[in-house]
């Protein structure tokens, strides 16, 4: 049985998440090592943490730079605006955990499929093997990605193919989550949602899923996140 590990970032941080929910369900099924399991729950709640909190960190670089460049070299000579807030990171530190996530999730998947109670659909439920091939439907996800325009604004592109479009759901990381921006019916969408003031950065979030025949196909898009900031 074929297992497999994400690549990148943002997907590897979620795949490691899934499997760190449910593990526990399966620590006597399997035979596990109860220890093994609490270090890669303390590594997975790290990995979330840090890799938000990386991102974070990113787009305020990219808006203080910003600021920089705009009070060295202008053009304006206004009043300049509010200095970019710095992110706020966490008050209390969590738990800091063993290094090299990838290695400790493969070592785990290793011990869990060498249990002779292992089976296609554990390895399912914990995230790291994909349902069998012969199975009749095959789940449709947009790839998708998003880049900044000259503008600032971010642009989104997934495949069309067959498909009419796509819905945009769009998290402006106010604590309401998703929601729905808009429908392309393009491969390229550019979000022309008003940018923050000049000198501050936020953090956006995206996610699409197909549109066919009027209704969604398939499942959602791995979130794509990206850095925008104000500009003159």
């Amino acid at each position: 049985m074929k297992t497999f590990i994400e690549e990148s970032a943002t997907d590897f941080a979620r795949q490691i998440n899934q499997c760190a929910e449910n593990i526990s369900d399966q620590i006597t099924t399997l035979s596990l090592d109860a220890d093994e399991v609490a270090n890669f729950k303390t590594t997975s709640n790290f990995v979330q943490i840090i890799f938000d909190d990386q991102n974070n960190i990113q787009t305020y670089a990219h808006a203080f730079s910003e600021y920089k460049r705009e009070l060295h070299k202008g053009p304006s000579r206004s009043l300049m605006g509010q200095i970019p807030k710095a992110p706020a990171l966490h008050l209390v530190p969590p738990t800091i955990s063993l290094g090299n996530a990838r290695a400790q999730f493969a070592d785990l998947i290793q011990h869990c499929v060498s249990s002779p109670k292992f089976t296609r659909d554990i390895g399912i439920i914990l995230g790291f093997m994909k349902p069998d091939s012969s199975e009749k439907e095959t789940v449709v996800v947009p790839n998708l990605t998003v880049k900044i325009t000259t503008g600032g604004h971010p642009i989104l592109h997934a495949t069309k193919g067959i498909f009419q479009g796509y819905e945009v759901w769009k998290d402006i990381s106010d604590g309401k989550g998703y929601c729905k921006l808009d429908t392309s019916m393009y491969a390229d969408y550019t979000d022309h949602t008003e940018l923050p003031v000049f000198g501050v950065g936020k953090t956006w979030k995206y996610k699409v899923i197909y549109l066919l025949k009027g209704a969604h196909h398939g499942t959602w898009s791995a979130e794509v996140t990206i850095g925008v900031f104000g500009q003159i």
